[in-house]
C-alpha cells in the first residue's frame, strides 16, 4: 500500500473511532498516553541486543513492521510525521533545519488537542532540540516543553538521555500528563559515529535505552496501580533506520525500517502487522483522548476494530 495515499474520511469509520476512543470513559476510568520516540533504531537490532523492555512491550501489546518510503528517512520530517500525522510531501520538512511555519498547517497532535479538549494536560521532554520547535509550535502549544540541556562530558549522548528519561519519569508520578512525548537520540549518534548499524556500540546504545524505557514503563506502571481510575497507553516508535556502515537519507530498506509499538486496554497482546506506519501515531493519540481525527491526517487510528481484516498474532 502506498503509504501516501490519503484515508478515507466517511461518516462511519469517524463513528467507529469516537466509539474506540471512548472505551476507557465507558469504564469510568480516564485515558492517557505516554509515546517513546527512539531515534534511529531498527527492531532489528532490538532483536539483536534482546532488549527486554521493548520486547516485553511488543509481546504485551500490537507490533507493526513496516518502511517509510518513498518519505525522506531523516529525522526532520519523520518527527514531524510522527507528530502532525502527515508525510513530508504535505508537511514540506525535508530537512532538521526548520521553524514553525509549516505547523500552522498541519498542526502537531499538541495543537490537535489543546483545541478539541483545553482541559487535558500535555508534555514533551525530547533530548534532540528541534523537537521543542515542533511542540512548542502553533495556536495552542504543549502544556510543558523541555529539551534536556546537553550534559558534560557525553559524548555517546547516553547521559543526557538518561537525564531525559528522568525527567520523564518524573513527570509521570508527580504530574500525570494526559498525553506525553519523549525523544531518545543515542541509538541514532551511535548509528552515526560508533560504527553503524552493525558495530557494537550501536547495540550498546541500545541496551542503554531499552534501560530508560525500563524506568518509563515502570512509572507508569506505579501510577496505574495507585490510581486505578487511570488507563494508560504507551506507544513506541522510531523515525528511520541505520545503514550497516552508519547513515540515514536514502530510500533502502535498512534506511526506511520503522515499527510501532502500541500497548494498552485498546491493544491485543501478540499482534503482529505491517498495517501501522509514522503517520497513524497522531490519530491513534487523538482517538485514545476522545478527540477528533483531523481530515487533513495521511494516517489513521491503530485502534481496530473486531470486524476489521484480520491481522497476525504471534
Amino acid at each position: 500500500m502506498n503509504r501516501r495515499r490519503l484515508f478515507s474520511k466517511t461518516v462511519a469509520a469517524a463513528a467507529l473511532t469516537l466509539l474506540a476512543s471512548g472505551t476507557a470513559r465507558a469504564r469510568g476510568r480516564v485515558s492517557k498516553v505516554v509515546l517513546i520516540g527512539i531515534d534511529g533504531v531498527l527492531y532489528s537490532k532490538i532483536e539483536q541486543a534482546n532488549a527486554r523492555n521493548l520486547l516485553r512491550l511488543s509481546a504485551e501489546g500490537l507490533l507493526s513492521r513496516s518502511s517509510i518510503a518513498p518519505h525522506t528517512s531523516i529525522s526532520g520530517p519523520s518527527w514531524t510525521t510522527v507528530l502532525t500525522g502527515v508525510w513530508d510531501r504535505k508537511h514540506g520538512i525535508t530537512g532538521n533545519h526548520f521553524d514553525d511555519r509549516p505547523f500552522a498547517k498541519y498542526p502537531t497532535v499538541f495543537t490537535q488537542l489543546q483545541r478539541a479538549r483545553p482541559d487535558l494536560k500535555t508534555h514533551c521532554i525530547a533530548t534532540w532540540d528541534m523537537i521543542a520547535v515542533m511542540a512548542g509550535s502553533g495556536d495552542g502549544r504543549a502544556d510543558v516543553v523541555v529539551t534536556t540541556a546537553p550534559v558534560p562530558d557525553d559524548p555517546d549522548e547516553s547521559r543526557t538521555d538518561a537525564a531525559t528519561a528522568a525527567a520523564v519519569v518524573t513527570a509521570i508520578t508527580k504530574f500525570a500528563p494526559d498525553f506525553l512525548f519523549t525523544h531518545l537520540d543515542q541509538v541514532d549518534h551511535a548509528g552515526h559515529f560508533g560504527g553503524g548499524a552493525r558495530s557494537g556500540k550501536y547495540l550498546d546504545a541500545i541496551t542503554r535505552v531499552d534501560e530508560l524505557v525500563g524506568r518509563i514503563v515502570a512509572a507508569v506502571a506505579a501510577r496505574a496501580a495507585a490510581e486505578p481510575g487511570e488507563s494508560w497507553t504507551i506507544l513506541v516508535t522510531t523515525d528511520h533506520g541505520h545503514t550497516p556502515k552508519g547513515g540515514h537519507g536514502g530510500q533502502s530498506a535498512d534506511e526506511t525500517a520503522t515499527f510501532v509499538i502500541a500497548r494498552g486496554p485498546d491493544f491485543p497482546a501478540g499482534v503482529t502487522t505491517t498495517r501501522f506506519c509514522l503517520a497513524d501515531i497522531t490519530p491513534t493519540v487523538l482517538a485514545l483522548l476522545g478527540a477528533p481525527a483531523d481530515p487533513a491526517a495521511d494516517g489513521s487510528s491503530m485502534i481496530v476494530r473486531p470486524s476489521a481484516e484480520p491481522i497476525a498474532s504471534r
